[in-house]
């Protein structure tokens, strides 16, 4: 039984995909311990199949292409749970830089701390300039995590993971019920909070999860990324992400809906209305404002609907 199966989540972004198996291919390879890959292909258009087909060969352990083509990251990430071998999965997606210290760390801390979940960081690459819009207040919607220099034992909901650099034990990972198929991209919907249930799951039940700030992966940004609409798309969807995350996790409800997002989405109003207003000619603030404002409302109005 391989100690780590890799899975691999992929949609439509072959030629980024190319890279980051490349960079699997030539990671360190702790001796003593088999590993395994499984790359999800997610009902992608392009040319997936032949990407993996011309690399496998070059990939120094058991390496599986599955067709997943029910639409949604959480269905492809299931369908690689359901398919590892492994004791602990490590998961990451097609958009990574894999440092060659990747697996060799990983299997550092599964030995030295006997963990439930390990994860560590992610850094944004920027291979252009970054637009005008960007500020640092983006930086979970580009999946940056640094929760510093220092290994540590994580008991509380602040310091979450991704999924694009973290590693799970199979067993627990199949006992909190894997990746709610509600959340997560589905094809062009940028939704997220998939990992957060996960996350919550694992302290909620005392499980033993591990920050470790080495091996840290890269965020390779696709074009799109760089343009205001798929920013503010991020943070429409993310309206239905977080009502549907609040609907999970209500501790008071009214009305038979839960009261957290109706509570802080007219707070946010309060605070982000005035706020445009006092930053007109600076367009930069004066975006982000209004990101925060459309995002809200959506909320109240989910709220309202209850859906």
């Amino acid at each position: 039984m391989p100690l780590l199966s890799i899975v691999l989540c992929t949609y439509n972004n072959a030629a980024s995909l190319n890279k980051t198996l490349h960079q699997i291919s030539r990671c360190t390879l702790p001796e003593d311990h088999n590993f395994e890959l499984i790359v999800v292909d997610n009902n992608s258009p392009d040319n997936t199949l032949e990407i993996f087909d011309d690399i496998k060969g070059s990939i120094p352990f058991t390496s599986t292409y599955i067709f997943e083509k029910r639409q949604g990251l959480s269905h492809a990430r299931n369908s690689g749970l359901s398919s590892a071998k492994g004791e602990y999965i490590l998961f990451t997606d097609d958009d990574a830089e894999i440092p060659e210290n990747w697996i060799s760390d990983y299997v550092e801390a599964l030995l030295k701390y006997e963990p439930d979940c390990v994860y560590s960081r992610i850094n944004i690459i920027w291979d252009q300039d970054k637009p005008w819009w960007f500020t640092s207040h983006y930086q979970p919607y580009f999946v940056h995590l640094d929760h510093g220099d220092s290994e540590q034992v994580v008991t509380d909901y602040h310091k979450e993971f991704y999924g694009k650099n973290f590693c799970v034990r199979k067993s627990v990972l199949i006992q909190i019920g894997g990746f709610n198929p509600e959340l997560g991209r589905q094809g062009d919907k940028l939704l997220a909070g998939e990992e957060t249930v996960i996350y919550r799951k694992l302290i909620d039940l005392h499980k033993k999860v591990v920050y470790i700030p080495s091996p840290m992966v890269g965020h390779r940004l696709k074009a799109r990324e760089y343009e205001s609409a798929n920013i503010e798309k991020l943070y429409i969807d993310g309206a239905y992400s977080n009502y549907a995350l609040a609907k999970i996790f209500a501790k008071r409800t009214l009305l038979g809906r839960p009261t957290y997002p109706l509570i802080s989405a007219t707070r946010a109003l309060l605070v982000h209305t005035p706020k445009l207003l006092l930053n007109v000619a600076n367009r930069k603030m004066r975006f982000y404002h209004l990101l925060n404002i459309k995002q809200n409302l959506i909320t109240l109005k989910l709220w309202s609907l209850n859906q």
